[in-house]
């Protein structure tokens, strides 16, 4: 019957130890791949046909607002707490980016807020380490190009003592130029400086003018639209050169465009609305006038923003020549866990380099895991499953040892039979002193050492250090703490080896 009770705790402990194995490397790597790979390129829609090498659709990445924490991110939080958090964080982040590098892009497209902190003043030496920071979380292959927007948070928005007068500097050293032009697979991406946009257009409304009449500030946003609405564009290799007649364009903006209070932003986002707002450094919306010119200016068959990190769909529609155009904004997902959302996520766009009667691109959205989610509805539920269970098979084998332990004689009963043993053995011996017999294995006293121990050598004698569990227990209370922390400690050991193993290697691979 003990037996059988003890044989039934240890496959108590070896399940529990198999559940916590396949979950933890489920959750803190399978299931970001397995995220990813659910998520495929939209070529479908574009054509049914093969495509050769050179004619297949171009593949972009299209991340928003990953954020990358600092020190300033929590200004209320504990800086041990803020720690823990950026780590946390960055492990996530680098997670997430890793899965969704698998789908192998041509290009990829950041739309603003790259760092959180990106915005306050800092010496070149603090912003360095942090841009450091950024690019090893988002490693990529040298071959792939990267294009970046500025965020509220690269740049700011508004005249702040907190924002450094060098912010857009050091963005455009950094990360490059605040407004560009990219021509991949015959499609126009226009990228703006969103923010900068905001910041010229409330000048232009405290003059009273119209964007037609506003003598647009040299280099910035209202500048570079009008220029580019004109058919002239500075390339981003450097080249002035028009734009082909009817080439699809996409406007890539930090900032949503207007739209009318409520709007709804479709099924796919967690909740809520884009609502209008204006603040400390932040606005989330363009005002009506700057998207009427923006959309009036390039004509964008596509637009896709950031800034609110929730994922929103909305038709923009308006009368052009007689006719009524209807423009798709989405706004793309954070990718950061960090940013108010469960499932964090990012965009995967398809532009059909032959471009005909029909669609000449398609997109899709990605969701990452919920990090939050596995925390609380995974880990803590099946850590107080476990030790339930625990409990459970400690006081199930404490009631069947103590039939088997009352049956054998104390620790010091046997000591002293065993004294009286030896006595016994050496008297039966005969008088020469010089000859000497071994003691029989059975004349030592048993010694029975399970629980949280260590045993190590001092000066060539054996050591041996016990928690709470030292071998003269054999029942009572303290004996059924310490099989119970003995068994969470055998348990344990292996999720947290893993964890921390995929976190390293995680770290490593930058």
């Amino acid at each position: 019957m003990t037996i059988l009770k003890f044989s039934r705790r240890g496959t108590t402990v070896n399940v529990l130890r198999l559940l916590w194995i396949v979950i933890t490397l489920w959750n803190e790597s399978g299931i970001f791949s397995y995220s990813a790979n659910r998520c495929s390129w939209p070529d479908s829609p574009l054509t049914k046909q093969v495509y050769a090498e050179d004619t297949r659709p171009a593949h972009l990445l299209v991340v928003a607002d990953p954020q990358i924490l600092d020190h300033r991110s929590y200004p209320g939080r504990p800086a041990i707490l803020t720690y823990i958090s950026q780590i946390l964080v960055d492990l996530n982040l680098r997670k997430s980016w890793r899965a969704a590098l698998r789908s192998n892009p041509d290009a990829i497209f950041f739309l603003g807020d790259m760092m959180d902190g990106g915005r306050i003043a800092m010496s070149d030496e603090e912003y360095e380490q942090y841009y450091q920071r950024f690019k090893k979380v988002f490693k990529t292959k040298k071959d792939i190009p990267v294009y970046f927007i500025p965020g509220n948070h690269d740049t700011g928005l508004g005249n702040l003592d907190m924002f450094s007068p060098a912010a857009h500097s050091r963005y455009v050293s950094h990360f490059g130029p605040l407004n560009d032009v990219v021509r991949i697979a015959n499609h126009s991406i226009v990228l703006i400086d969103a923010p900068g946009l905001v910041e010229e257009d409330y000048k232009r409304y405290g003059h009273g003018r119209s964007y037609a009449k506003w003598q647009a500030v040299p280099g910035g946003t209202i500048d570079f639209v009008k220029r580019f609405a004109k058919g002239m564009f500075l390339c981003d290799d450097g080249d002035r050169r028009p734009k082909r007649k009817n080439e699809p364009t996409i406007l890539l903006t930090h900032i949503p465009l207007s739209r009318p209070e409520g709007s709804n932003c479709g099924p796919l986002r967690e909740r809520g609305t884009i609502h209008r707002g204006v603040g400390i450094g932040y606005q989330n919306t363009l005002g009506k006038y700057s998207s009427q010119f923006l959309l009036d200016s390039i004509r964008p068959s596509l637009v896709l923003s950031g800034d609110d990190h929730d994922y929103c769909e909305y038709i923009h529609s308006f009368e052009q020549g007689g006719s009524t155009l209807r423009i798709r904004e989405v706004t793309v997902k954070s990718l950061s866990m960090a940013m108010g959302i469960r499932r964090p996520g990012y965009q995967l766009l398809s532009l059909n380099p032959s471009p005909g009667p029909d669609i000449s691109h398609a997109d899709i959205p990605c969701l990452m895991p919920d990090q939050l989610g596995i925390y609380l509805s995974v880990y803590i539920p099946l850590l107080i499953l476990s030790l339930l269970a625990l409990l459970f098979h400690t006081a199930l084998r404490s009631r069947s040892f103590h039939p088997w332990s009352r049956s054998l004689p104390s620790s010091r009963k046997l000591s002293r039979l065993a004294r009286e043993g030896n006595v016994l053995y050496e008297n039966a011996l005969d008088g020469d002193a010089d000859e000497k017999i071994p003691l029989p294995v059975s004349s030592e006293t048993p010694q029975y050492h399970r629980g949280l121990s260590w045993t190590f050598t001092v000066d060539g004698r054996k050591r041996r250090f016990s928690c709470c569990c030292s071998p003269s227990i054999r029942s009572g209370p303290w004996r059924f703490i310490c099989d119970f922390l003995h068994d969470v400690r055998d348990i344990a050991a292996y999720p947290i080896t893993i964890i921390v193993l995929i976190s390293f290697w995680t770290f490593m691979d930058s």
